[in-house]
């Protein structure tokens, strides 16, 4: 595997990192949402679950797509021989842009799924 600008900027390890991270925080999610229905939380409270299906969506999408957004913002990539800088301003403006795209597409499932959690309790708890 070999850094793509703006394509794939981790390798195996790196991205198995983060379908666990991913994972972790979906498992969050889940928790969060038990813990609001058990203890009786005020409903509103459903809409925070955003945050860690923000999480579980970048994680799953970094790793489906090998590409890391924090990376992209600090310059660098490892596609397994380790961490290397990116010094073409070209390649690093691709991997940037790249980054804002995945952040926002992330950010909309984190968003969906909080709005779909909190309409599900609304109309049937």
């Amino acid at each position: 595997m070999e850094y793509q600008p703006g394509v794939c900027n981790i390798g195996p390890t790196q991205r198995r990192w983060r379908l666990l991270l991913g994972l972790g925080s979906l498992l969050l999610a889940v928790v969060h949402v038990a813990a609001v229905l058990a203890v009786g939380w005020p409903r509103w409270t459903l809409a925070l679950s955003m945050f860690p299906l923000y999480g579980a969506a970048m994680g799953y999408f970094q790793y489906r797509e090998r590409f890391c957004v924090g990376f992209a913002g600090i310059g660098v990539f490892d596609v397994g021989e380790g961490t290397n800088r990116v010094l073409d301003e070209a390649a690093l403006e691709a991997d940037r842009k790249r980054a804002v795209r995945l952040n926002a597409k992330a950010l909309a499932v984190g968003a969906v799924g909080a709005l779909a959690i909190s309409g599900v309790a609304l109309v049937g708890l």
